[in-house]
């Protein structure tokens, strides 16, 4: 078992929260009498549905597949009834009650495979047809994918995608139901990267709303999380937007199961230096330590809180680094982060004298770039050796800065507006005789 597969147990019974219209219907057929299989297209199995209790615990149910393997059949024929709902609620909902107590009942399916029964395109077409009943294709759905997940061997990659691409298009299915299937194909690795490029997949995980319903809310994190367990080699993932998203639900939602999860996939994320690295450069240490001050019923999560604010703040010592500046400034490219922060200038503003201020040599010849940011962030810079370094107007007047910044107050550009700004900025620290003097400046 993979490290992805073995930490879903431990989220398991959270993440399989349904939506309250589902969980209504569930508890309405637990006190549902049995249908009469035999009135259905189920009369053949009507013999080994009859001794499947819906209430039943796992155990039992599990002794009665055991006991009559037909009932494998049985419920396939029972998920496509369509003359009534009755039918199709009752063996999905006995099934995937089973599943979700006890995983070891997945194999009841290994062996239903092993013998040649077709478990894909009864359960697909349970899921997919038009005129289906919502709760029953959403529990096909995921009772189709929650096999595929655990005995992946059974089913290719193309029938993975396959699959993903008819429950995209599925007009019975809810929202959450797609996204619970998706999630369900993703627990394994060998359909995860596979699903993720699907077309459609990734826009529905990295633009779900902070303030959206929990439990779908819960399954994109979810998804997040296990993204986290690629390397990279196998589907390009986009670092700056999941982080993003990570810091934007931190910032917004107080529900504790995403609050923790999210967590969860933010120590992951610190493992993989690309992703560390956007971590550090988007704030999250702030978004984590405010957490600590906000009412959680469950006290672990103040421990896990100040363990990952303690992590992400060695992230952001080890990336304050003047080399990384350096690397940045070779690079040619500048963008906002915490190495342009107040603190970085305050901590390494006298290793600028290092090879004859080679370093502030680069930065002023970055204010012929043609990249917006990188003029904004020069600018930016200049002005904080200038505030910071105990001769940095002299040294700035000796490589005639003033002129080449006061051009870029001037510009017209209308990409150019921030250039401006940081610009403007950048000349009154260099005009000032001390940057202090700012204060005695009359408002």
């Amino acid at each position: 078992m993979s490290e992805a597969q073995a930490l879903v147990e431990r989220y398991r019974g959270a993440n399989e929260q349904g939506s309250s219209q589902n969980e209504q219907i569930r508890a309405d057929v637990l006190r549902s009498s049995a249908p009469d299989w035999s009135h259905f297209s189920t009369s053949a199995y009507a013999a080994a549905l009859s001794t499947l209790d819906v209430s039943a615990s796992a155990e039992k149910k599990k002794a009665a597949f055991e006991a009559k393997p037909s009932l494998v059949e049985g419920v396939l024929a029972a998920a496509n009834v369509t003359e009534e709902n009755s039918p199709g609620r009752w063996a999905m909902t006995a099934v995937c009650d089973m599943l979700r107590e006890d995983s070891s009942c997945f194999g009841i399916f290994d062996d239903a495979l092993h013998k040649g029964v077709s478990l894909y395109k009864p359960l697909l077409k349970a899921a997919t047809a038009a005129n289906a009943d919502q709760y029953v294709a959403d529990k096909a759905a995921w009772l189709l994918t929650a096999i595929m997940g655990n005995v992946p061997f059974f089913f290719t990659t193309d029938e993975a995608v396959d699959l993903v691409k008819s429950l995209q298009s599925g007009s019975s299915l809810s929202d959450l139901g797609k996204l619970e299937a998706i999630v369900n194909l993703m627990k394994t690795d060998q359909f995860r990267a596979a699903v993720w490029k699907v077309p459609g997949v990734s826009e529905v995980i990295t633009t779900v709303s902070a303030q959206g319903a929990p439990p779908f809310l819960y399954k994109c994190v979810f998804a997040m999380w296990l993204l986290s367990f690629e390397d990279g080699s196998n589907v390009s993932l986009p670092i700056e937007t999941l982080v993003g998203k990570i810091r934007q639900i931190l910032a917004v939602s107080r529900v504790e199961k995403v609050i923790r999860l999210s967590l969860t996939v933010l120590k992951n994320y610190l493992t993989k230096k690309a992703f560390a690295v956007e971590v550090v450069e988007q704030g999250l240490l702030e978004i984590v330590q405010q957490l600590e001050y906000e009412k959680w019923r469950d006290t672990e999560l103040y421990d896990d809180i100040r363990e990952l604010a303690s992590q992400i703040s060695l992230r952001v010592t080890d990336m304050s680094s003047f080399e990384r500046y350096e690397k940045e400034l070779n690079e040619g490219t500048l963008k906002w982060g915490f190495i342009h922060s107040s603190k970085f200038w305050a901590d390494n503003v006298l290793k600028f004298e290092q090879n004859d201020f080679r370093a502030l040599k680069l930065l002023v010849g970055l204010l012929g770039s043609g990249d917006p940011t990188t003029l904004a962030v020069a600018c930016h810079d200049i002005g904080e050796f200038v505030t910071c370094h105990p001769l940095g107007k002299k040294q700035v007047a000796n490589m005639n800065v003033k002129d080449r910044v006061m051009l870029l107050m001037g510009s017209t550009n209308p990409d150019h507006r921030e250039v401006r700004r940081e610009a403007l900025l950048c000349c009154q620290k260099i005009m000032l005789n001390k940057w202090q003097d700012l204060d005695t400046i009359p408002k």
